[in-house]
């Protein structure tokens, strides 16, 4: 068969099953589309939101918030207010507020001099799938359906990497399309792929170039091309900025000319620049996507600890490897979704990839460097049924097992197999009846914060 036509075909059945697990919603705009409201923005030449965002104040989630006081001696200050312990208690026992600038600063404020207070509410997130939705919100305006956008753009990831894995390891279709169908349905990317909303979009994007980046950085053949890709991946998410040793590692390996490595960072750097600017306009921070101004409950426990952490390492291994479902009274998953040990048990598998070849280290570096900064994040990534921030670096551990020979085991196809039943069930339940799928205690099984 055509290679292409193949291709297609993997394309229009991802496409079909993840339509199904939509139902309804497919053609509808997602309750948290932040990108659709971010690109509005731009067309309307603005950074923030026109006003309070959708839901609040009861149902609004991860909207950022930065106040504007002015005060009694005419200046202004823009930022947020300190939440730690040490400054509620300052603030409860007198008439100080404790306040930190965009830029960094904390300045005690007596509440007389505070004469007026304002807000604006931005887009906390990377801009890239704004960017991508700016021609469909110009034709549709906030009734553009980001939940088909995402589907549509999950089910190119087992074409494009049906695509890379017949060209750096040609002869072994069977097992090529078995990989597709652990990432398309025996992955958290089944529940991700098929119910937009702004963090899912970002997700099922960030892998979709990072896939891309794989199949241009595979011996440094395409530069240009692993930097665009590469970085409209960061432009997603930025924990895949970390995968950047792979590239390099092939770079040195295939020559390491200066000329090669020019026309990989070129793209790279004018879209860092892009974002830098940006941030800079909205948050007075090259490097502040926002994030800091959450409006969220958890803002005490970030400025206690700050976003990322060792404070947060343990929970977070737990819920990446082995956090599994409640067993009784009956069977539930904890809002912080299920270990991959659980949920994709084909990643064992890994263990048996021994063959070796040149772009070995390279992945299993790249892997590691994109998980590390989820596991020292202050959350887990709930809402989820299964661990959703392994997206962000899986690409990376499917290529290594297959090219390294894991998915050659007669035990891959099973458990494959396992886990898309596991999968799908968690990814229709999620979208019609989350009340029976999670605990009702959403803290379990941590301690309560």
């Amino acid at each position: 068969m055509n290679p292409r036509l193949r291709g297609l075909l993997v394309f229009l059945a991802a496409a079909a099953a993840l339509a199904v697990l939509a139902g309804p919603t497919l053609l509808r705009p997602s309750r948290n589309n932040h990108y659709v409201h971010m690109a509005d923005g731009w067309l309307a030449a603005r950074l923030a939101l026109p006003g309070d965002p959708p839901g609040y104040p009861r149902a609004h989630d991860d909207w950022g918030r930065v106040w504007t006081l002015r005060l009694r001696d005419g200046s202004e200050l823009r930022g947020d207010p300190c939440r730690t312990a040490a400054c509620d208690d300052r603030r409860k026992q007198g008439s100080i507020e404790t306040w930190r600038r965009t830029t960094g600063e904390l300045l005690e404020i007596p509440r007389r001099d505070i004469l007026t207070r304002s807000s604006s509410w931005y887009v906390t997130f990377p801009p890239t799938p704004a960017l991508l939705m700016l021609p469909g919100v110009a034709a549709l305006g906030l009734g553009f359906p980001d939940v088909l956008f995402t589907l549509l753009a999950a089910a190119l990831i087992p074409a494009l990497l049906l695509r890379l894995l017949e060209r750096v390891r040609p002869g072994h279709l069977r097992e090529h399309l078995w990989a597709a169908a652990a990432w398309t349905l025996a992955s958290p990317a089944c529940f991700v792929a098929a119910h937009g909303s702004v963090w899912f979009t970002a997700q099922i994007l960030g892998a979709l170039f990072l896939v891309l980046h794989i199949d241009a950085a595979w011996d440094a053949h395409k530069p240009a091309r692993a930097g665009l890709w590469l970085g409209l991946a960061v432009g997603c998410r930025v924990s895949i900025a970390f995968a950047v040793p792979f590239f390099l590692l092939e770079w040195w390996r295939c020559g390491r000319r200066p000329a090669t490595l020019l026309r990989f960072l070129a793209p790279l750097t004018l879209l860092g620049l892009a974002m830098a600017t940006l941030n800079w306009l909205r948050f007075d921070d090259p490097l502040e996507f926002g994030h800091r101004y959450l409006d969220i409950r958890w803002q005490t426990r970030i400025q206690t600890f700050g976003m990322f952490s060792p404070h947060y390492l343990w929970r977070n291994l737990e819920c990446m490897l082995w956090l599994a479902p409640q067993l009784s009274p009956q069977l539930r998953w904890s809002i912080h979704g299920m270990g991959l040990v659980f949920a994709s048990p084909w990643l064992l598998l890994l263990a048996r990839a021994r063959q070796r070849f040149p772009q070995r280290l390279g992945l299993g570096l790249a892997a590691l460097a994109v998980a590390l900064p989820a596991l020292l994040y202050q959350n887990s990534g709930q809402v989820q049924f299964s661990y959703r921030f392994a997206l962000d670096f899986l690409p990376l551990l499917l290529v290594l097992l297959v090219v390294g020979g894991g998915a050659r085991s007669r035990w891959f196809p099973a458990l494959v197999l396992l886990a898309a039943i596991v999968q799908l069930y968690g990814a229709w339940m999620y979208g019609r009846a989350p009340a029976r799928l999670f605990v009702p205690d959403p803290s379990w099984p941590f301690t309560p914060e």
